[in-house]
């Protein structure tokens, strides 16, 4: 069991990961995230802001307010007007001109107008006029082509404009339309075709990557548009009124019509600027005429619905149809063209997303992991407009950043549901044996376990009941169990109180560590005042079981600090949480030596190294266990030192420790009159009483000179 941050298995992950992708671009498909991807396009031109057009070589003749008061009738003019417009701005040097209003029908004032619109297109070669096909449903469209008088007198062209899913113009069908069968060019393609001198139209060809246009190659969209891209906001392009351009010094409305006989109080006067026709502005030049005029509703909403004015003014404004033209033209003619990447890079990219969130969320914390994967996505954010702002390059958004969520949501997820499962295995595994509290901080950080073992600073500790075997045969198995289960239950409740584990129990024999698996630096500490306790703790019992009739039992504690191996180990199913090492087998020989210095609580010199301020302690003797070579010095844990003792105990220890001076120093006869005042104060301090014999013993038989004090115990 790998207990440090919780991993999904290799299927799992990439069946997340694969199914955010999904979702995401199943749902960037839905309407609402489609239009979130086209608002943000929108967003991106106006972050961009405008592009020059000085250079251009589009002009717009407006049929505007001023040119409908200008002229003596009103909308729809008669075609006169507009055969007199075109012969006006092919002699001003016009290299093109576009006529953005459909002539269907006949006109409606004078019949014989229209062959004069007819031959002035006739004669002319540079001239483009428009139709379109009104799209009613998905099945229903209405075609609508220029009067057949229009359309073999001149070239034409369909209107390319075609809204989004929001009602907002960002494409041209450069690639023209089909209707039953036919294909049909578009107007801002003829309009080039015709500037560009050029013989070869290639479009609506789903094999090519591009539309044709003499040489040049322009980017597709989908089968039949591409992406215009917008110079700026309505009236960017220079603009010149109908009435500017038609009136000349061969020509006044007035005049022509005889005006006298429409005067009326509200007629304005006409302001005719001299010479337009011949000032230059309009030689070489792509021009365009169309409506301007709200009532014909021929304006439409673009990116640039919505711009800031010099002042900084918010202004809303709908761009004409001819500008969007315009805007078609000029983005072919700069080729200053919108760019998608395939769509398979795409793909590849939100797997890449994918990837990248599942690395954050496999390595940090969800926190952190959180804040980096909004980082993550505000990054791309930034990187979807630096590329259209510097590269003129368009990728997608919504899937991306869908994609980034949902793999940080089901990846966070599945993480969290596996960190509830192992904090599940955990708490089952632990909390029966461990303080709530060290449960607790292994849940929190449960790195702090290790599969296969890591080396650690500990306190183990050794219990077992003295004589238990003649104890099990004084009692039934029933009441055996009763007993030693109170036992168990009253020792483990103050190791566990004192931040200690239960390792393992054999019968009557507790083995316990402090210090694990959450690291503390007063371990030692823990363990001994533990120690104290539940000698403690026995001593009431005792008293409670004998009154009860029941055996008398005694326990004897070991305990040892030093570096162990610690963590699970066993098989792949069935292991334990435990330590092992030399510093673990010491522990468990010093719990059975107390037996042979009649002690109940002995701790070795590297438990007392840690403890020595904290706790009266007395030197026992210098041991050589068995299966070792080198001696450990032992000690007898006493008390507390922040704890009352009684006068006679503390002056005990003090001719004790004397007389262990004495001792190790060969002097018996000194050391003799020590234990025996401590057999004084204590006549039944088995350690004092074994000393005594040993001075005796050796006062008689001196040991040899080597002699280094050292016993080696026989038993385990």
């Amino acid at each position: 069991m790998e207990l440090t941050k919780p991993k999904a298995s290799l299927w799992v992950t990439v069946g997340i990961l694969v199914s955010a992708i999904l979702l995401a671009v199943i749902l960037s498909a839905i309407p609402v995230f489609e239009t979130l991807e086209l608002k943000l396009l929108d967003f991106r031109f106006d972050i961009r802001g405008p592009i020059s057009v000085e250079n251009s070589p589009i002009v717009i003749v407006a049929i505007d307010d001023q040119s409908d008061m200008s002229t003596p009738d009103r909308w729809p003019w008669p075609r006169y007007y507009y055969a007199h417009i075109v012969e006006n701005l092919l002699e001003a040097g016009a290299a093109v001109v576009g006529i953005d209003v459909i002539f269907d029908q006949t006109d409606s004032y004078n019949p014989q107008s229209d062959s004069l619109l007819a031959a002035a297109l006739a004669n002319n070669d540079n001239v483009v006029i428009i139709g379109k096909i009104e799209r009613i449903s998905d099945k229903v469209e209405n075609f609508i082509p220029p009067h057949p008088l229009f359309s073999n007198a001149a070239d034409w062209g369909l209107a390319g404009v075609e809204s989004d899913e929001d009602g907002f113009y960002r494409r041209y069908l450069i690639g023209g339309e089909m209707y039953r069968d036919s294909l049909y060019n578009s107007f801002a393609g003829e309009v080039l075709r015709k500037y560009l001198k050029s013989e070869h139209l290639q479009t609506y060809r789903p094999e090519n990557e591009n539309f044709e246009i003499g040489d040049y190659r322009i980017p597709k969209y989908d089968a039949s548009s591409m992406l215009i891209n917008f110079s700026g906001p309505a009236k960017t392009f220079t603009y010149y009124s109908f009435d500017q351009v038609v009136d000349d010094e061969d020509f006044d409305l007035r005049d022509e019509f005889d005006l006298d006989s429409f005067d009326s109080p509200g007629m304005p006067e006409l302001d005719i600027p001299p010479g337009l026709k011949y000032s230059g502005l309009l030689k070489e030049k792509i021009v365009l005429i169309g409506s301007t005029m709200q009532e014909l509703h021929d304006n439409f909403p673009t990116p640039f619905l919505e711009y800031k004015t010099p002042d900084g003014d918010l202004v809303k404004a709908e761009m004409p149809g001819v500008e969007i033209h315009a805007n078609a033209i000029q983005t072919i003619l700069t080729q200053n063209y919108l760019k998608t990447p395939p769509g398979y890079v795409l793909y590849i990219f939100l797997v890449l997303c994918a990837v990248i969130v599942y690395l954050i969320t496999r390595w940090l914390h969800a926190g952190w992991g959180g804040a980096l994967t909004i980082l993550f996505l505000a990054g791309y954010f930034v990187l979807v407009f630096l590329a259209f702002i510097n590269l003129n390059m368009i990728f997608e958004f919504t899937s991306p950043a869908l994609t980034i969520v949902f793999s940080f949501i089901g990846i966070t997820l599945h993480n969290y549901l596996l960190t509830q499962k192992e904090k599940k295995v955990i708490r089952g595994a632990f909390a029966h044996y461990v303080p709530e509290k060290v449960v607790q901080e292994i849940i929190n950080n449960p790195d702090k376990l290790s599969l296969g073992g890591e080396e650690r600073v500990v306190t183990v500790m050794f219990s077992d009941v003295a004589g238990f075997t003649s104890i099990s045969e004084m009692m039934t198995p029933r009441n055996l169990v009763q007993l030693l289960n109170e036992y168990l239950t009253a020792m483990t409740d103050i190791i566990i109180a004192h931040n200690g584990i239960i390792d393992k129990y054999e019968g009557d024999a507790i083995m316990a560590e402090f210090g694990v698996p959450v690291h503390y630096p007063n371990h030692a500490y823990m363990g001994c005042k533990a120690a104290l306790k539940m000698q403690k703790e026995l001593n009431r019992l005792r008293r409670q079981w004998l009154d009860q009739g029941k055996p008398d039992i005694q326990a004897r504690i070991g305990l040892n600090t030093g570096e162990v191996i610690v963590g699970n180990m066993g098989s792949r199913d069935v292991f334990d949480y435990t330590v092992m090492g030399d510093h673990v087998n010491l522990g468990a020989r010093l719990e059975s030596a107390n037996k042979s210095y009649g002690t109940k609580i002995m701790i070795s010199e590297f438990t007392h190294e840690f403890i020595k301020n904290d706790f009266y302690t007395r030197p026992l003797d210098l041991i050589r266990v068995k299966g070792k070579q080198k001696p450990v010095e032992v000690f007898e844990l006493m008390a507390e030192k922040s704890e009352e003792i009684a006068p006679a105990v503390k002056e005990q220890i003090d001719f004790y420790v004397a007389g262990m001076n004495a001792y190790r120093q060969r002097e018996w006869d000194k050391a003799i009159d020590y234990f025996e005042q401590c057999l004084n104060l204590l006549p039944d301090d088995q350690p004092a009483q074994i000393y005594r014999t040993r001075c005796i013993e050796f006062r008689f038989n001196e040991p040899p000179a080597d002699w280094d004090g050292v016993i080696t115990m026989r038993e385990k």
